[in-house]
C-alpha cells in the first residue's frame, strides 16, 4: 500500500472450519465501516449454517447451534452484507484470503455459481509482514498485544473486526506517520 486508507470496511468472519471446499460454512460476519478515519457504522450477523457447529468452534467463538437457529442462511446474509458495504468499497481483513474464500463460496450460492464480489481487498497480515519482517508471528492475537490494543482475540466477528481496525490504524501511523 503506497498511501494510507481512511475510507474502508474492516471485515472478520467466524466459520465452522478452515476451508469452504471441505464443507466449512460461515456462521458470523462482523464488520466496521470507516469514513474519513472515523468509525461510522457496525455490522454483525449470525448465520445458520444448516449443519452442527463443531464443539471446538463453539469453545473458540462461543457460538453454538441454538444461537444460529432461525438466523438468515448464507445467501440471505451475504446479500444483506453486500448492500451494507455499498459499491466500490475497499475491504480490509487480516489474512484476507481466508475471509474471501468464504465470501466467494457464499456468493456462489446467490449468483448460481458465478462469483461477483466487486470489492478490492487489503490484507493487514501482508501489511504487518512488510512493516515487520523480523516478527516470528503475525497472528492477530500477537499483534494486538504487541501494539497495546488488547490481550485477547475474542473470536467473535465484530469484536475481531474492531480490533483489526485498531491494528490497521497503529500500523498506518507507524508506516505513514499519520
Amino acid at each position: 500500500m503506497k498511501t494510507p486508507l481512511y475510507d474502508y470496511v474492516v471485515l472478520d468472519t467466524e466459520t465452522t472450519g478452515f476451508k469452504p471446499e471441505n464443507g466449512a460454512k460461515l456462521i458470523e460476519i462482523g464488520a466496521v465501516k470507516i469514513h474519513d478515519g472515523k468509525l461510522v457504522d457496525r455490522y454483525e450477523q449470525l448465520i445458520d449454517p444448516h449443519q452442527p457447529i463443531p464443539e471446538y468452534i463453539t469453545s473458540l467463538t462461543g457460538i453454538n447451534d441454538s444461537m444460529v437457529i432461525g438466523q438468515p442462511d448464507v445467501s440471505q446474509a451475504i446479500i444483506r452484507f453486500d448492500k451494507w458495504i455499498g459499491p466500490r468499497t475497499i475491504i480490509m481483513a487480516h489474512n484476507a484470503s481466508f475471509d474471501l474464500s468464504f465470501l466467494d463460496a457464499a456468493m456462489k450460492t446467490v449468483n448460481g455459481g458465478m462469483f461477483f464480489f466487486p470489492h478490492r481487498f487489503v490484507d493487514t497480515l501482508e501489511m504487518s509482514r512488510k512493516i515487520h519482517p523480523e516478527k516470528p508471528s503475525h497472528k492477530v492475537a500477537v499483534l494486538i498485544r504487541d501494539y497495546g490494543i488488547g490481550d485477547v482475540e475474542e473470536h467473535r466477528a465484530l469484536s475481531d473486526a474492531t480490533q483489526e481496525n485498531m491494528l490497521y490504524e497503529a500500523m498506518r501511523r507507524e508506516e505513514f506517520g499519520r
